[in-house]
């Protein structure tokens, strides 16, 4: 296997990642909306953790890989539109994600202060659109992502 090769077998790889960290996310927050108490609520919080860590280095790694194929390609360069185009849609896919991500932290805190006074509060947020809405907004941004990386338009 060449260089590049491997370059592209880990930039898949990390993709991968995302995209396993995404469904993990996706079980939570539509599982969310759908508890009634706040140690379920707890109990669910509890696996978020693994998301975190896919998603933290997922994300990395797919542009770093991304760009050392782009620079080592010979039919591709940094500047192609479609690369620019995957740069652009990564960072809206980060800025979107980070949102949604600390949009459920907070209610994650707030879940695990003590007294358990807020538990209708916690419920009624995992229930609000907002947080549905963010995560969506990221699962399509990671969808074009996929599709530019594809097909690459103008290649």
């Amino acid at each position: 296997m060449s260089f590049s090769d491997w370059m592209l077998a880990f930039h898949l790889l990390s993709a991968f990642a995302v995209a396993s960290a995404l469904v993990l996310f996706s079980a939570l927050v539509f599982s969310g909306r759908r508890m009634t108490t706040l140690e379920q609520t707890r109990t669910l919080f509890r696996v978020a953790p693994l998301g975190s860590i896919l998603i933290s280095a997922g994300i990395g790694l797919v542009f770093v890989f991304g760009v050392i194929l782009a620079l080592d390609s010979d039919r591709f360069d940094l500047w192609d539109g479609w690369v620019i185009a995957g740069i652009i849609l990564w960072a809206a896919f980060a800025g979107v994600g980070q949102r949604s991500g600390a949009y459920y932290t907070k209610i994650q805190k707030l879940a695990e202060e003590d007294g358990g006074g807020n538990e209708s509060e916690v419920l009624a947020r995992l229930r609000a659109t907002t947080g549905v809405w963010l995560h969506i907004a990221t699962i399509a941004l990671f969808v074009l992502i996929v599709i530019d990386m594809i097909y690459k338009p103008g290649a």
